[in-house]
């Protein structure tokens, strides 16, 4: 939702927000249901580098929120995000790239990966993950990576912290220019709060198929092999995607199955998440409109866990931008979360939320060559 940058060498664009939004549960828990009205003053600043062989994205922006009846929650930071993404052609043939994600607020279903809440906590999740493609013949390619995640809750409150550790290679083979094959293995460690460590070996095979010049699936999957406690289980993982272009815009479908933490539950569990990205982009000069489905659901990998996980959340999101002249958007969207913890899950956290928010944005691009 950033103000449109002039593409040059470089491009700074700072800019402000004002926003109104209503929550019907501020506290994202159905025991204690409140509801208010929230004004947000929103600084960001976003920097674009655009090299022949080098570039990159990076943001910053904070929300400063006023409650219209909890005003106990007035502050300055009440929330932030940071990103950073970039690539550089080292050769012909290898590139590396590097990738940084961070984001700090009171509502944790923001902050976890898969949207499971634990209700309204202090929380912060940064992830870090750098990587190279060595393109080594014109048929082969090969892709490393490695990730590290960090998921912490600041004071009281349900949530569990975690570290996620992890490494993936993929070797692919190009058959056709429509068909392409795949062989990969990945390593995740997972180090709950309060529970086992666990390791999970992930073998992987899968393929790309470009069904029509605008229509493209991939599947990929294998066992995943994890030691966690004195047990080793072995359970399915995997990801299905399905990507067609449109003339006005895009649709994606996603599935993904793997071994990971529920957020701010914790423990090691299999998660599986089902999600869809709809992008109308060329409706109207100016706008961009997104919806993006979510279901997840998370369940203790073992029995034999100290704390038992049974969670599943519905998201739904759509947001909308429109830009009406070169330096003023208008946005707006609609979020519903809906998440019911299972009679074995050791922390019963349902929510039931509805989230209207709209506001406009100034921003002035800066370029310098």
């Amino acid at each position: 939702m950033a103000p449109r940058a002039a593409r040059g060498p470089l491009t700074l664009t700072p800019s402000i927000s004002v926003s109104e939004e209503y929550n019907d549960n501020i506290f994202s828990d159905n025991r204690n249901r409140e509801s208010d009205f929230i004004t947000t003053f929103s600084p960001a600043l976003t920097l674009l580098i655009n090299r022949p062989a080098f570039q990159l994205r990076a943001g910053y922006s904070f929300g400063a929120d006023i409650y219209a009846r909890e005003s106990q929650f007035n502050k300055a930071f009440n929330r932030q995000n940071f990103v950073v993404d970039g690539f550089y052609n080292a050769s012909s043939v290898l590139t590396l790239s590097v990738s940084e994600s961070f984001a700090y607020t009171r509502d944790t279903s923001l902050t976890t990966q898969q949207g499971f809440s634990t209700g309204r906590q202090e929380s912060w999740s940064n992830t870090f993950t750098p990587g190279m493609t060595w393109q080594m013949t014109s048929l082969n390619s090969l892709r490393l990576s490695a990730s590290y995640s960090a998921l912490r809750f600041i004071g009281e409150g349900t949530g569990r912290d975690s570290d996620t550790y992890g490494f993936l290679s993929t070797l692919t083979h190009t058959f056709t220019p429509r068909f392409s094959g795949l062989l990969g293995y990945g390593f995740t460690y997972l180090d709950p709060d309060g529970e086992d460590t666990s390791k999970t070996h992930t073998p992987s095979i899968g393929l790309t198929y470009l069904l029509t010049s605008t229509l493209t699936a991939s599947v990929s999957g294998g066992p995943a092999i994890t030691e966690v406690g004195n047990e080793t289980i072995i359970s399915p993982a995997g990801t299905v995607s399905l990507v067609q272009l449109l003339s006005f815009g895009s649709v994606a479908l996603q599935y993904t199955r793997g071994v990971s933490v529920a957020g701010g539950f914790g423990g090691t569990t299999d998660t599986q998440t089902g999600s869809g990205t709809l992008a109308l982009s060329s409706l109207y000069r100016g706008l961009l409109i997104m919806f993006t489905p979510s279901y997840s659901v998370a369940d203790s990998l073992s029995s034999r866990q100290t704390e038992q996980v049974e969670v599943k959340t519905l998201t739904l999101a759509l947001a909308a931008t429109y830009q009406i002249g070169d330096y003023i958007s208008f946005f707006g969207g609609y979020t519903f979360l809906r998440q019911r913890t299972g009679g074995s899950s050791s922390t019963q956290f349902d929510v039931d939320q509805n989230r209207v928010r709209f506001g406009v944005q100034f921003g002035y691009p800066f370029n310098f060559n």
